[in-house]
């Protein structure tokens, strides 16, 4: 699904965000990139939703070179990836169900699929009924679940999420972890990049480790104690 070659990505000021990152994500792999405050976390996500380009080696997804991803292309790259963000990112005028439309309307999608859609991810993420409701009336763990919904309307093969409980209490990101796990059971593959390691610890998946740019540690999902 995923795999770096060797990726480094240097910055117009010289600062390195990563060096020579060298491993690979198999489909329906849930997988945590974690490490301290500027290690390249969200560096590493950005590259592989060509948000950023690398400044060496080589990164595909799904099969695809990235470095070789003309710029009109990028859209189509972008459709089956449903990225999560830490701070919801919504659209505060608009509705629960415009939200997660959104990346539907930019698809193209006919107006009666989007709203089945729509229906069928706020259904998953235990928001049913509550398409017509405002964005700012919701609690912070429902407006996160929002987010999630509006990723995974578009039923990308590829999930993306930044520090997605780095906003909440330990109980509501139990709960949204959750989510991603039972994503995963529906054949997913899942990136999470959170700096939570009591969290990780529960959650017994895959760990990488970065410190600095530098990929350190990659932890198989049955020795994560």
């Amino acid at each position: 699904m995923i795999r770096f070659d060797s990726v480094s990505k240097r910055y117009p000021e010289g600062r390195e965000a990563l060096i020579d990152l060298t491993f690979h994500v198999d489909p329906g792999e849930m997988l945590f990139v974690t490490g301290h405050s500027g290690a390249g976390k969200t560096t590493l996500l950005k590259l592989i939703a060509s948000i950023e380009r690398p400044s060496g080696g080589s990164i595909e997804v799904h099969g695809r070179n990235l470095a070789r991803l003309r710029r009109r292309d990028i859209p189509r790259l972008r459709r089956d990836i449903g990225m999560v963000f830490q701070d919801h990112r919504l659209l505060m005028d608009r509705s629960v169900a415009d939200n997660v439309a959104l990346p539907l309307v930019i698809a193209g999608i006919p107006r009666e699929e989007r709203a089945s859609r729509v229906r069928g991810a706020l259904e998953k993420v235990g928001l049913a009924g509550r398409g017509r409701d405002a964005p700012v009336g919701l609690s912070t763990g429902e407006q996160q679940r929002v987010g999630i919904a509006r990723a995974i309307a578009g039923r990308p093969s590829l999930i993306i999420a930044d520090e997605p409980t780095g906003n909440l209490d330990p109980q509501l990101s139990e709960e949204i972890m959750q989510l991603f796990l039972a994503l995963k059971a529906t054949g997913s593959t899942i990136l999470i990049a959170s700096h939570d390691l009591p969290l990780l610890k529960r959650m017994k998946q895959r760990v990488v480790v970065l410190d600095h740019g530098h990929l350190i540690d990659d932890v198989a999902a049955r020795e994560v104690a």
